[in-house]
């Protein structure tokens, strides 16, 4: 589910025998559009549709590009800018910006504290890490430097990640908190990806059984960031993945083969929690369908 679905876009889905749970995609400006004022309208909406159906939600609150708060400028926070690969100038707080942190972890506080005041605990499958970058590898640092000129920190970066998920252990503490993987690079071309996200995960697996391994790059030739993640945690974590594109809409090959490919890769690296796309989930392809009944079901192949 993403922002701007209707209420009743949730409902369809969330009726649908092949479809245990939404993935529910906000961001933290649509969340805390002012600061310390909230907006919970579309999440209770979600919240709301769980109940009658009697399934469950994952939320993934986004903090990068536009979903990051405009009003966090107005405090000083530090930002950098950067060209995406398309190339698109984005600006986003200094990954450990003090302010930037302490910020969003008031927000997964108050978050914990609404879902709690609601009743929605038990509706609540999973919860994902979005700061201080959505999925760890930073896209606007290169050679040390960030965009801009600030000096890329690997003790600064990582604290900052502990920092959140220290706020996440202790604002959910009996919900699955997915943490991104990154790709080979933190920092081009630093391949530093495997090493940090150890050191990341032995933290948050201190802090909580609950901590589970998340990329969301499945395709049918497996995924780039699982390689990042070493064996040490994943005989520990749960594995939890997000299909890199639907197979259904799939214009520019990035499936690289069939759902049902991606599906057996995902299981054979012993997940058992899958994100598809609404599109292949209204898909009438009967392989699609059986795909999507493997995920289900846990079913190798």
């Amino acid at each position: 589910m993403d922002v701007g679905d209707s209420a009743s876009v949730l409902n369809d889905f969330a009726a649908r025998a092949t479809v245990d749970g939404l993935a529910f995609r906000t961001s933290w400006g649509v969340l805390e559009p002012q600061d310390g004022t909230y907006d919970w309208t579309t999440l209770d909406a979600a919240f709301d549709t769980l109940r009658t159906s009697g399934k469950l939600l994952t939320l993934h609150v986004g903090a990068s590009s536009i979903g990051v708060p405009r009003w966090l400028t107005s405090l000083g926070v530090a930002t950098y800018t950067y060209n995406t690969p398309a190339g698109m100038a984005v600006t986003e707080p200094i990954p450990w910006d003090a302010t930037f942190i302490s910020r969003y972890t008031r927000f997964v506080a108050v978050l914990a504290a609404h879902i709690q005041a609601r009743g929605d605990a038990s509706l609540l499958y999973a919860v994902s890490d979005g700061v201080p970058v959505a999925e760890m590898s930073i896209v606007g640092c290169q050679n040390g430097v960030m965009g801009g000129g600030t000096a890329y920190s690997r003790s600064n970066y990582l604290n900052a990640w502990e920092t959140t998920v220290d706020a996440h252990a202790t604002a959910f503490p009996a919900t699955r908190m997915f943490i991104s993987a990154p790709v080979s690079v933190i920092c081009m071309p630093d391949n530093d990806g495997k090493a940090f996200y150890t050191e990341l995960m032995n933290h948050a697996q201190v802090k909580s059984t609950k901590a589970t391994v998340f990329a969301a790059d499945l395709n049918a030739t497996g995924s780039a960031r699982m390689t990042q993640v070493d064996t040490s945690i994943s005989t520990r974590a749960a594995i939890a993945f997000q299909m890199i594109w639907s197979s259904t809409n799939d214009t520019q090959n990035r499936m690289r083969g069939t759902l049902k490919d991606a599906v057996c890769s995902g299981i054979s690296s012993g997940a058992r929690y899958f994100e598809i796309y609404k599109s292949d989930i209204s898909s009438t392809d009967a392989a699609i369908q059986d795909a999507i009944q493997r995920a289900r079901a846990g079913q190798a192949c």
